[in-house]
């Protein structure tokens, strides 16, 4: 897992949800966006992003799953976009 500082910003939208914008300090780091629910816990958003960052060391599983799922997947379940600098 890698060692990185994350800055989260939020901004509550109309339907009540919440946008988390969020950024690794690091250059050449990631930043993104994360679609929150309002009773989500801030520890679940950190442990999510968290995840999908560290996946990113294994690349080619993490931008393929659908060809390691055999199983039905929540087409929403993810909502969240990551973009390297």
């Amino acid at each position: 897992m890698r060692d990185f500082k994350l800055k989260i910003e939020t901004k509550k939208l109309q339907s009540g949800r919440f946008q988390v914008n969020f950024s690794t300090g690091c250059e050449g780091g990631y930043y993104g966006y994360l679609l929150a629910e309002p009773q989500t816990a801030v520890s679940d958003i950190i442990s999510k992003i968290n995840r999908h960052i560290s996946a990113f060391d294994n690349s080619e599983r993490y931008f393929q799953r659908n060809l390691f799922s055999l199983g039905n997947r929540e087409a929403n379940r993810g909502r969240i976009l990551i973009f390297k600098r």
